[in-house]
């Protein structure tokens, strides 16, 4: 009988596995680790190096936040709790500015006024700020006459917002002004109105034509991206022109409302020469309570003021953004 060569297989029946073909599978397998380690690593030195530069580039604009906005907030949070002296403050902690202040009905009262004023003005600005910029952006087809008509809406705000308040105060609104003048003329009264100049509604007029291009200019971007299909499809469903308005454009320039909304109301809120150019001292702001309190170097007084109306301004902040999700809509 001959004999093989060939090593007699395992009882199993199965073929015997050749110790060069496994040693073969893991230097690829290491081959294959190194490699991967490699590109791993190299996509964390890119990630590195964009982090970096990210960094470097958003350098200069945080710190400008940090010194101009973020330590002047601080700085005043800090006064509000130092004790109140001749020479403004000391740096002795104390919550009787807060005390003072929460006793102060006039305080409340005023900060009511410029709440109300404040949603005032919101709301007109809206209201006459929508068809506006709903004209620009779905009337005006042409890029350029939208640009152009843009800019003769901004126009008059090329000049300091100052002297705007001074012409809407004495030429326009004033007791002797050309409304007065204009009604005169006309028939409907017999003596100039006194609420034209110096009052409550003056301001709240003053203050709506100082910022309602604040509404403008949003709901005008937002309603230019407006989807124009999602209207058509409306319009196929059935769907009026209001019905297609409070169903597709009103949802989709909502960012556009909300963003106007907080800057007319954080301005509003914290007015104090519009309130005193144009209210004389007739009418009253937590703005001039402030500068009242500043100009009497009652300083921790004023902070603590200040502190409340910041208070106030990030709760109506906070509101008005549930309205809208900006970081997913915009």
């Amino acid at each position: 009988m001959s004999s093989s060569s060939q090593p007699p297989d395992q009882p199993g029946g199965g073929p015997r596995l050749d110790v060069g073909e496994i040693e073969e599978a893991e230097q690829a397998l290491k081959q294959e680790l190194r490699t991967t380690e490699a590109a791993l690593g190299d996509q964390k030195t890119q990630s590195s190096s964009r982090g970096i530069a990210t960094a470097l580039l958003a350098a200069p604009g945080t710190a400008w936040m940090l010194f101009y906005l973020v330590a002047p907030v601080i700085f005043i949070l800090l006064v509000s709790f130092w004790t109140q002296s001749t020479s403004g403050f000391e740096e002795k902690w104390t919550l009787d500015n807060y005390e003072r202040l929460f006793s102060d009905g006039t305080y409340w009262r005023t900060l009511r006024q410029s709440i109300f004023n404040s949603l005032i003005v919101v709301g007109a600005t809206f209201v006459m700020g929508l068809p506006i910029a709903y004209f620009l952006g779905m009337k005006v087809e042409n890029l350029r006459n939208q640009i152009a008509l843009f800019i003769v809406a901004l126009a008059p705000f090329w000049t300091s917002a100052l002297i705007r308040v001074v012409a809407w105060r004495d030429p326009l609104m004033g007791r002797s002004g050309a409304v007065n003048e204009i009604l005169l003329k006309i028939g409907i009264i017999n003596e100039p109105l006194d609420i034209l100049s110096f009052s409550n509604f003056s301001v709240v007029l003053a203050m709506i034509q100082l910022y309602v291009l604040f509404m403008i200019a949003p709901l005008f971007f937002m309603i230019a991206q407006v989807d124009r299909s999602s209207l058509e499809a409306a319009r196929d469903l059935g769907a009026n022109w209001f019905q297609s308005f409070r169903e597709v454009v009103i949802p989709q320039i909502m960012p556009g409302v909300v963003i106007g909304s907080i800057f007319i109301f954080v301005l509003s809120m914290g007015e104090f020469a519009t309130v005193r150019v144009v209210g004389g001292n007739t009418v009253a702001s937590v703005g001039t309570i402030i500068r009242l309190q500043n100009d009497q170097v009652q300083f921790p007084t004023a902070a603590a003021s200040a502190v409340v109306l910041v208070l106030v301004m990030m709760v109506g902040v906070a509101a008005m953004l549930r309205f809208a999700n900006l970081r997913e809509d915009l």
